[in-house]
């Protein structure tokens, strides 16, 4: 199948990509600059292009004719702390609320079958034992988690009532592996040498984690496990 992976780039899309090629699909890759695409692997198809450019992503995505087109669009830091957080917050919900629109309407424009999404796992509210896909959001927690809880599900919804299309939204946990805060030579781990990283009340707290390399297995498991491609 031919792929459109939109943030190919990222801590997810590079192993995804790697997956997508071993298993001989065609892949395009939107990336923003001439610099990022040089780091795409070999056999891979750049696209440069604006993620806020909603004029050129419809043309890349109508040019393309992709199968499915698989969203991982984010724009986090490098350093996890509060105020590095708080300083990407905007640009990060842009990307992931207009650009997403973007590419989705693109999608759309261009006749795609089934359309893929980042999502997340770990607004779902506290409990014990596993959490599934029924387990409601923790729209009642503090004003700023309840209100990135909002925006996870307003983009889902979105998605999921977007007509003619097969629309799934993965929820992944907190990636971990290279690339991330949580490698070996991430942010964290380097806090954590430093006995910088604070730990939350008795430090009992649990947390909802998943290698990128799982992640990208299960993202070309649901591009592939797909009934509109008669499989």
């Amino acid at each position: 199948m031919k792929i459109f992976v939109a943030g190919a780039t990222g801590a997810i899309g590079q192993p995804l990509i790697a997956q997508l090629l071993s298993k001989d699909h065609n892949v395009v890759a939107l990336t923003r600059s001439l610099e990022k695409a040089q780091t795409l692997a070999a056999g891979v198809e750049p696209v440069i292009a604006d993620i806020f450019d909603a004029d050129a992503i419809k043309a890349a995505v109508i040019q393309a004719q992709p199968d499915v087109v698989i969203e991982q669009l984010t724009a986090l830091p490098k350093t996890y702390t509060r105020e590095s957080m708080s300083a990407a917050a905007a640009l990060n919900t842009r990307i992931r609320v207009e650009g997403g629109a973007n590419v989705l309407a693109a999608a759309q424009a261009a006749g795609v079958r089934r359309y893929l999404r980042q999502s997340i796992a770990f607004w779902g509210i506290p409990g014990t034992g596993l959490a599934d896909e029924e387990t409601p959001i923790a729209f009642d927690a503090s004003p700023a988690v309840a209100a990135d809880a909002h925006i996870v599900t307003d983009i889902e919804r979105h998605l999921l009532e977007t007509p003619s299309i097969e629309g799934i939204a993965l929820r992944y946990g907190f990636l971990y592996g290279p690339g991330t805060w949580f490698a070996t030579d991430g942010d964290v781990a380097a806090q954590v040498r430093q006995q910088q990283f604070p730990i939350v009340g008795k430090g009992d707290g649990v947390w909802s984690w998943l290698h990128i390399e799982d992640a990208a297995a299960a993202t070309v498991a649901a591009v592939q496990n797909c009934t509109c491609f008669g499989t």
